[in-house]
This record gives structure tokens, C-alpha cells and sequence, in this order.
């Protein structure tokens, strides 16, 4: 499929969005947006990038398969770019732990009354954006899909468990949450309103416990990772801990669901987390607020986190910045 990206936004047209942070989750959104007729916004600083999709546009393969060009005046090279260009809905899609430098520059760019949305991996993401722009004006989503970067301006959406799930955080926007909902299964990607994202966030983090550090440190793929038994029999640790924190949190969930998250990471083959793509890139990853996030709420309620407390440390280790070692040391 191919469909053009809007221009400026006519009345009865789609909506004015603003992605911010176009790797693969983010792209796949902006992607289905912009070919469901909306004004999608491209923002950020990967030139390369930038540069394939003003050439060629935004081309996904795999479990979707579409090209979307945008106009080269839809293509912002940094947040800064967005002056002036008053969208409705931001969807923040950076990783997390550069959120204090982005939402400050948004802050400066970005008006009253638009609708701020966390797309992103790890628990709380949302709060720095809530603390900046309002509860009432914050959204988050979590999605069910995944995909890597194959090429400047080509993701690949290695897999698709519908439904996402997108949630207000304050009473006073549940509405515009269901809006967003039917706006994103109207552009092709599933989406339905959550009367407790929190919980979502719960679930999606349990889920990536089990394998974005495991695979990050083997370098091995997800599928590879759940047929090797004694990886998988961690993997089971590992979001065991996620479930007897989330319950300590006020989370509890059925007797099967551990089961059921086993199932569902047997079902994503051979897909690397993103996680593992930093570190091989010499990238920091977003480990304080995945596994280190249940580390961190584990010693508030007195919960051992032993396994995740070891792959925290392990990744933060492999974060390290490389250093020349004598010869033969």
C-alpha cells in the first residue's frame, strides 16, 4: 500500500500528529497514521534516516507491509522544528531515559491543550510527561507489536498481538483515551480503551522481564532463548518476581497468567528486543525501568528481586564504557 502523508490539515481531514522518535515502534505508528489519512509529523535527529524517508518514504515489512511518503515539510530534524506546527496529539516515543531532555524542548514548542501520549517501553514512562503537561492532558499506550530497524527509511514489524491498549491517567480524559482508541484501529493497528493502563503497564512489563535482558546479554533471539530450557526456566523466574511485585503493588493476577506469559513469549520467535540492539550499537539502554524498575519497587515493599536485581546489574555492567586492557591481561 502505498498513501501519501497530509499536508496542512483541512477541515473533516484527519488529525495532526506529531511522532516523536521514528525507530521502529514509533515509526510503525506514524506509518499507519499518515496512510489512515492523518497529518503525521515526523520528528527526530536520525539524519540518515530523515533523509531515506524524504527520499523514498517510510517503507514496513514483515507482519505489515506498506509505504507511506511524507513532505519534506512533515520531516522535523529535532523537536525544536515543531514550532509553530500546533499539532493535537504528541506521541512520545523516545526511550525513556532521555525524557528529561525532551520534554523541556517540547515544552517550549508544543501549546495548551494537546494530548501528550507515552509510547514507550517500562513503567511510570508517562509520569515525567504528566508532570509537565498535566495528568488530564496525558495518555499512555502500550502496544502488542514489535519491530527492528532494517535500513535507513525500512522497519520491519516482526510480530502483532492485537489489541493494543491506550489509557488516561486523570478521570477527565478517559473520553479522549477512547478517541485516540478509535483513531489508531481506524488507521489498521487494533487499539482499545483501558479502564486501568496502569495494570497494562504491569503486564507488558512482566512480558519484557522475561527476555529483553536475557537476549540483550546472549545475543540471542527471543525463540532461541525459550527452547533453550535452562533460559527459559529464568525466564519464568524472572517474571515471577514481576508478579509477586506487581501483587505487593496493589496488581494481583489469576493463577494462570504466569502460564499464559510463557505462552506468549514462545509465540514471538526469532524478534531481538530493541534493548539488545542498544547494546550493540554501544547505545545506554532502558533497563532502570524495566527489570530495574521491579528491582527498585521490589526493596520499597520488601520483596526479593534476586534474579532481576542480577540482570540489572549485568546490563548496567555492559552499559560500561569500553576501556583498552594491557596486552595479554
Amino acid at each position: 500500500m502505498v498513501a501519501p502523508a497530509r499536508g496542512p490539515m483541512a477541515k473533516g481531514e484527519g488529525r495532526r500528529i506529531a511522532v516523536v522518535g521514528v525507530g521502529p515502534v514509533g515509526g510503525i505508528m506514524a506509518a499507519h497514521l499518515a496512510g489512515g489519512g492523518n497529518d503525521v509529523l515526523l520528528v527526530d535527529i536520525l539524519d540518515g534516516h530523515l533523509d531515506a524517508i524524504e527520499r523514498k518514504g517510510l517503507r514496513l515489512s514483515g507482519a505489515r507491509k506498506m509505504s507511506v511518503r511524507f513532505p519534506a515539510e512533515n520531516i522535523c530534524r529535532g523537536v525544536p522544528q515543531l514550532a509553530g506546527r500546533e499539532p493535537e496529539i504528541v506521541f512520545v516515543s523516545v526511550k525513556a531515559h532521555v525524557l528529561d531532555r525532551i520534554v523541556p524542548e517540547l515544552g517550549k514548542v508544543v501549546g495548551d491543550g494537546t494530548t501528550f501520549i507515552s509510547l514507550q517501553n517500562g513503567l511510570d514512562t508517562e509520569e515525567p510527561i504528566a508532570e509537565a503537561f498535566g495528568r488530564e492532558n496525558t495518555l499512555r499506550i502500550v502496544v502488542n507489536y514489535g519491530g527492528v530497524m532494517i535500513e535507513d527509511g525500512h522497519l520491519r514489524m516482526t510480530f502483532f498481538n492485537p489489541p493494543n491498549r491506550i489509557g488516561a491517567i486523570a478521570d477527565a480524559s478517559r473520553g479522549r483515551a477512547a478517541e485516540v482508541a478509535a483513531m489508531v484501529t481506524a488507521a489498521g493497528l487494533e487499539t482499545t480503551a483501558s479502564d486501568d493502563i496502569k495494570r497494562d503497564e504491569w503486564e507488558k512489563l512482566i512480558l519484557n522481564l522475561g527476555l529483553a535482558a536475557m537476549c540483550s546479554l546472549t545475543n540471542k533471539s527471543m525463540k532461541e532463548m525459550m527452547e533453550y530450557t535452562p533460559t527459559r526456566d529464568l525466564a519464568r523466574e524472572l517474571m515471577r518476581e514481576g508478579v509477586d511485585v506487581a501483587r505487593a503493588c496493589g496488581y494481583g493476577f489469576h493463577d494462570g497468567f504466569l502460564e499464559e506469559c510463557m505462552a506468549w513469549l514462545d509465540g514471538t520467535g526469532y524478534h531481538r528486543p530493541s534493548m539488545a540492539m542498544d547494546i550493540l550499537a554501544g547505545r545506554r539502554t532502558e533497563i532502570a525501568y524495566l527489570n530495574g524498575k521491579v528491582v527498585e519497587r521490589g526493596a520499597e515493599k520488601g520483596v526479593p528481586t534476586p534474579y532481576n536485581s542480577s540482570l540489572t546489574w549485568l546490563v548496567k555492567g555492559r552499559e560500561l564504557p569500553r576501556r583498552e586492557t594491557a596486552e595479554g591481561s
